[in-house]
């Protein structure tokens, strides 16, 4: 049994599940929008997230500062290195197989990636980083996985305005699937974080939750051709994601965000699979 927690922690943790998420997330969006992928895509987007990811652990875990990197990657497992450094390699390898023609419109999301990470600018003599401001944060967070998961798997199609309603949909959706990562942190995040559920408490930041879960599904009615398969898929996705976000507790277990929530994308996937 311990060797196979260990398995699952390391799935988990390492960011492999995350980037499966966003890979299903991206071949979502091609099936919603009967769109065609670019054929390494799906790959891309799946190292390029674990890499992301890794990046903005070190970063959080050294404080931003460059002189303790390398000190910290010394002190982690080499499993972790290893998939930090294949992420990288994976990324590097697709990314050329892609085209920078093609990589264009990763540029913003990459950039507010970098930011969350580590404080580009300054405000009243403090540098900034996007993860200290909850507002920046969860947006920062819901725009560059609706770039990554949406607009870049479709940007063959960005004259269709069901692409752009599927954008802000997916904007929604991680808005509200952003809120259990926080209430799982109330007591560990920091009181200068002013997350939603430490401003609002966990109720009312739940409503909040819920509400862009609502607009989420209500967008389903406005693309066209309505597709009767696709709005019932949306409907499930859209109760169970209420359902994830009304279970939500602070301190639970951490395989409740990192496993059941960051999930769903797969298990979206396998249910248009399966129509």
């Amino acid at each position: 049994m311990k060797f196979i927690k260990k398995i699952i922690d390391f799935y988990i943790f390492s960011n492999i599940h995350v980037g499966i998420a966003a890979s299903c997330f991206a071949m979502v969006s091609v099936y919603n929008n009967s769109g065609q992928f670019m054929m390494d895509s799906p790959y891309y987007i799946f190292f390029s997230t674990v890499l992301a990811y890794q990046f903005i652990r070190i970063f959080e875990s050294c404080e931003c500062a460059f002189k303790e990197v390398f000190i910290y990657l010394k002190k982690q497992p080499k499993e972790d290195l290893f998939v930090g450094i294949s992420a990288f390699l994976g990324s590097v390898f697709f990314g050329f197989k892609i085209g920078l023609n093609a990589l264009w419109i990763l540029f913003p999301a990459a950039f507010l990636t970098f930011w969350y990470a580590i404080p580009v600018f300054k405000y009243k003599g403090e540098r900034i980083s996007l993860r200290n401001y909850p507002t920046a944060k969860m947006l920062s967070i819901a725009l560059v996985w609706a770039m990554v998961t949406v607009l870049f798997p479709l940007q063959d199609y960005l004259l269709e305005t069901s692409v752009w309603i599927e954008f802000v949909q997916r904007f929604f959706l991680i808005m509200a699937l952003a809120i259990p990562f926080d209430i799982r942190d109330l007591y560990t995040d920091g009181s200068h974080l002013k997350t939603l559920p430490q401003q609002m408490g966990i109720v009312k930041a739940k409503r909040v939750g819920s509400q862009f879960l609502v607009l989420f599904f209500m967008l389903s009615f406005i693309k066209f051709p309505l597709d009767a398969k696709t709005i019932f898929i949306e409907l499930l996705i859209f109760i169970i994601s209420l359902l994830l976000l009304a279970k939500t507790k602070s301190l639970q277990s951490k395989y409740y965000t990192s496993f059941w929530v960051e999930g769903l994308p797969i298990l979206w996937l396998v249910l248009i699979a399966g129509r």
